[in-house]
Formats: structure tokens, C-alpha cells, sequence
């Protein structure tokens, strides 16, 4: 014999599964479930169990008067006896009156879906479906970003702004990154299926902007030019940051370039004949591939001994397959281990391209019950530093005469 809490589980089982069809192709009727009414032997054998069940349910009746107990007369040895069999309920409103958490859950979601299936655009149905959970769950001032975003840029496809430039209230380059997907959806637009880049949601590249018709911000690239022979062509600057076009039509043609993780880190690098630091790419690594001085340099990378920085590392050298590491080997991080910290950071796996000393370092990183240590680049001592730099840009040297 189920008692109202069990059957009001069924019900919740029943909501979770179905409220997405209710809601995109209309509502059920006629709710029924089975109660495992009581036998008749049960009846003759445990009266008192079988009465007290039937108070239960007579009471809970009072308090739910949409709902209807059916009945079913059984024949024992002492009398006939009425029980109930089923509870049936009218409409999906008096299923999720229930629960309150069903009752707020589903007036959310059918106002949420009714003002989307409004928009100009007429949103497609079954596009949106696996979205449903993520637009009840938003909170109302995201919601509202999201109707009003559909509605401009279902007006303007194709308006060439930048993200900032979008006149949509609380829309800013964050939150398109975290809802870009469902706002495509919403438009019913499909973008090409494409590997991850990696990119996070501090920006979007040109091809996350293309199915909305936005212009990416130029990226900027940050670089230091070591030799005082390449600093007389630009006016004397040590330290350039320009957009990316810019930075490739520099007059330059190093021999070695050393690529950074941080700022803090490059600007200690000391002046040395045909020498340029690249520096805080962040995931912003597909510009290697698109500086044309880079090419016949040899490359050195020097980053962050994290499970981020071994990742970059390995997206950095897919871009140049001959990038070699720097003061990320075991022994570096063995002998500077009491400066490091724990890392709580969400880190993706590297590409499959580490060495197997950087794979030996990266492993060095994990430590016990799932935690792991983070040594930044910029707690490594400087002299410490300036030894294995010097000895690394000793050791590789250019490919041209």
C-alpha cells in the first residue's frame, strides 16, 4: 500500500521526465496512480493497518480537493470493505499544485517558454528542447538579457558591432560567453561544428561572433624586443602591445624567441642580440601561428609549473612544433616546492605533445586525495631563473647562418 509521500515521489518522477513535452506540445490529462490497494486477505489479516491507511488518504483528500481516490470493493471473510485503488488527477496545474517546488518550477517555465514563443523570430521548438532546463534555471535578470538579445539581433543578423556596442541592457562579453549557445538556439542559427579552442569566457574569437553577425575586438600582442638593434626601427620601445596585424608587420627577423605565460615574468628578461619575448597570450595561442617572423626562430616557452601552464604549453607548441620548455622539468619544481600552493582551478587536459620531462613535471603536480600543487612562475628566485634561461638560450641557437 503506497501512503501520499510515495505516490507524491511517483509524481515528481513522472514531472521530471515529461514537463519538457507538456510544455512544447501541451499538456496530459487525466493523471492516475496506482495506490497497491490492499487484498482482501490483507484486509481480514490487518484491519487496523488497512484503516489507518485509509485515514491517510481520506485526510490528505481534504487538503487536496482537485484530486479524486477511486475505489474498489473487496469481499473478505468480515464484510465487504471499500479501498482505494487509485489517485486520479484532472490537469498538469492540479499535478504540480502538489509540490510547491513542482508548482514554482512549472508556472516558471511556461511563462519563460510563452514569452519566447512570442519573439519575432518564431523560436523552433524541438531546437530548443535540450535548453528548457538551463532557461528555467536562469535567474529572471539573465532571462530578460536573453528575450531582449533574440529580439535585436533577430532585427540586426548581421550589424558588424562589437559585443559592447550591442544596445541590449547587462549583456557583455561574460555573459554571451556563457549563453552563446542558447542564444544561437533561440535564433534557430547553426554554426559549424568545430574543435574546441580552448577559448575561455573572458572573450570570444571572430568565429564564436560570425552566427551573430559581431566583430571581434583586434587581438593584441604583447612583445618585447631584447635587441637594442630592433628597438632603433620602432622609435627605441622596449615593450609593444598592438593589435595582431601590427605586431606581424614589425621589421624584425629573430633569431630566438622566448614565449612568456605572464607579464611579471617577461619584463625580467635581459637584453640579448636578435632576441624578442612574446608574452601573456592567455588562450589567445593561435597567434603563433599567424606571426610571419616567427618562423626559422627557435622558440622557447616558459610558463606557469600548473596543470594550466602545461596545457598552454602543449597548445603553444601544436601552433610550433619545435617550442622547448623552460624551468618546467622536475627538478624545478622539486627544488622550489615549498613556494608552491594548492591549485583549485579548473584546468583542461594538454594536448598529447608534452615531452616526457614535462609529462614527468606535470604528474609531479598531483598530490594526495585529488589536490594539486600550482608554483607560479614568478615565486621561482631570480637567480635561480636567470641560470636556467642563460643556459637554455646558450644552448639552442639559430637555424639560419
Amino acid at each position: 500500500m503506497r501512503d501520499p509521500d510515495q505516490v507524491l515521489d511517483q509524481i515528481r518522477v513522472r514531472y521530471g521526465k515529461n514537463w519538457r513535452d507538456w510544455l512544447l506540445h501541451g499538456t496530459e490529462t487525466d493523471f492516475a496512480f496506482a495506490l497497491a490497494a490492499p487484498s482482501a486477505q490483507m484486509i481480514a489479516r490487518d484491519s487496523e493497518v488497512v484503516d489507518r491507511w485509509l485515514r491517510v488518504w481520506r485526510d490528505w483528500l481534504k487538503a487536496h480537493p482537485s484530486a479524486r481516490l477511486r475505489t474498489i470493493s473487496r469481499r473478505t471473510v468480515v464484510g465487504t470493505q471499500e479501498v482505494f485503488t487509485h489517485l486520479d488527477i484532472p490537469t498538469v496545474d492540479d499535478l504540480v499544485s502538489l509540490d510547491h517546488r513542482l508548482t514554482d518550477h512549472w508556472a516558471r517555465a511556461d511563462v519563460r517558454w510563452t514569452r519566447l514563443r512570442a519573439l519575432p523570430n518564431g523560436v523552433v521548438v524541438q531546437r530548443l528542447r535540450p535548453y528548457l532546463q538551463q532557461i528555467v534555471d536562469m535567474a529572471d535578470a539573465d532571462f530578460q538579457i536573453l528575450h531582449d538579445a533574440v529580439v535585436w539581433f533577430t532585427e540586426n543578423p548581421r550589424s558588424g558591432l562589437t559585443i559592447r556596442q550591442v544596445p541590449v541592457l547587462g549583456m557583455h562579453t561574460k555573459w554571451l560567453a556563457r549563453n552563446r549557445r542558447l542564444v544561437l538556439a533561440c535564433l534557430d542559427v547553426t554554426e559549424q561544428s568545430r574543435a574546441d579552442s580552448g577559448q575561455s569566457d573572458e572573450g570570444l574569437e571572430q568565429n564564436d561572433l560570425d552566427p551573430l553577425g559581431l566583430k571581434a575586438l583586434p587581438v593584441h600582442v604583447d612583445v618585447i624586443l631584447a635587441d637594442a638593434a630592433d628597438r632603433a626601427l620602432v622609435g627605441g620601445l622596449r615593450h609593444l602591445s598592438a593589435p595582431l596585424a601590427e605586431i606581424d608587420a614589425l621589421p624584425i627577423r629573430p633569431d630566438t624567441v622566448v614565449i612568456v605565460e605572464n607579464k611579471e615574468s617577461a619584463y625580467i628578461i635581459l637584453d640579448r642580440p636578435r632576441t624578442v619575448v612574446v608574452h601573456s597570450l592567455g588562450n589567445h595561442l593561435n597567434v603563433l601561428s599567424e606571426i610571419n617572423w616567427l618562423t626559422g626562430a627557435r622558440h622557447l616557452y616558459w610558463g606557469d609549473l600548473d596543470r594550466a601552464g602545461f596545457t598552454l604549453l602543449s597548445r603553444a607548441r601544436t601552433r610550433l612544433p619545435r617550442l622547448v620548455s623552460v624551468l618546467m622539468d622536475p627538478a624545478t619544481l622539486e627544488e622550489h616546492k615549498a613556494l608552491a600552493v594548492e591549485d583549485e582551478t579548473r584546468a583542461d587536459s594538454p594536448d598529447p605533445n608534452l615531452t616526457a620531462t614535462e609529462t614527468a613535471a606535470l604528474a609531479a603536480l598531483s598530490k594526495q586525495h585529488g589536490t594539486h600543487a600550482r608554483l607560479e612562475q614568478e615565486r621561482i628566485p631570480l637567480p635561480f631563473v636567470f641560470d636556467r634561461l642563460r643556459l637554455a638560450l646558450n644552448t639552442i641557437g639559430p637555424d639560419r647562418p
